[in-house]
């Protein structure tokens, strides 16, 4: 076993519709982590009235998509996959972006700041892991079609929400041990009782209802 570097022109020289959908990829990604960082040091500012940095390596961040896109391609070349579906390819990018950790807190000193909440320095301290279950969490759940319940459901359906993010962190941090782990755990979340299922990432069960 070795470790190969290649540029992404290279990964990608013989395939040039994978390259196009890589740096879609990549300035979604991108565009996601800037907006993060800059709600971080916003909510720093606001707390304490201090400011801090926290920066996006563009070359940890693009081996990260690298290697998630080497892992996909390896599932659709060896497996009946031939699309993965959005909830897959999200469980894997995230995988990637905490092995590799693009996004780097220069101010640390924030961490120790008794100014904010214990839960907010672990955001800070686990900030590649926080990014990763908003772009978990909004794979699974944003644009998706609300069902007609009362106010009480929906309440308590958004306060469990709550509790599943916070898990969802902890997971990242101390238990993640693969993508598809990862990927198993979101389809579970996406069966909501609030929520329409999404056709995308389900398909309907065909013929008579069998447990084997």
């Amino acid at each position: 076993m070795h470790i190969v570097f290649k540029k992404v022109d290279e990964w990608f020289e013989k395939d040039p519709d994978l390259k196009r959908k890589f740096q879609d990829t990549y300035r979604m990604i991108y565009a996601s982590a800037h907006k993060y960082a800059e709600h971080m040091e916003e909510v720093v500012k606001e707390k304490t009235n201090t400011s801090i940095k926290v920066e996006i390596s563009e070359q940890l961040l693009k081996q990260a998509l690298i290697d998630t896109f080497d892992d996909l391609l390896r599932l659709t070349n060896y497996h009946p996959t031939k699309e993965p579906n959005p909830i897959k390819e999200m469980a894997y990018i995230v995988y990637w972006l905490i092995r590799r950790k693009p996004i780097r807190l220069v101010s640390e000193d924030i961490i120790m700041d008794a100014r904010l909440s214990d839960m907010a320095r672990t955001r800070f301290l686990f900030i590649n892991e926080e990014f990763g279950v908003k772009l978990l969490m909004n794979a699974a759940f944003i644009g998706k079609k609300e069902k007609g319940v009362c106010e009480h459901i929906r309440d308590e359906a958004e306060k469990q929400l709550k509790y599943y993010k916070r898990f969802l962190l902890y997971y990242l941090v101390y238990r993640m041990d693969s993508a598809k782990s990862l990927e198993a755990m979101l389809l579970g979340c996406t069966i909501h009782p609030i929520w329409v299922v999404d056709p995308v990432i389900w398909s309907d069960p065909k013929g008579p209802e069998q447990e084997f």
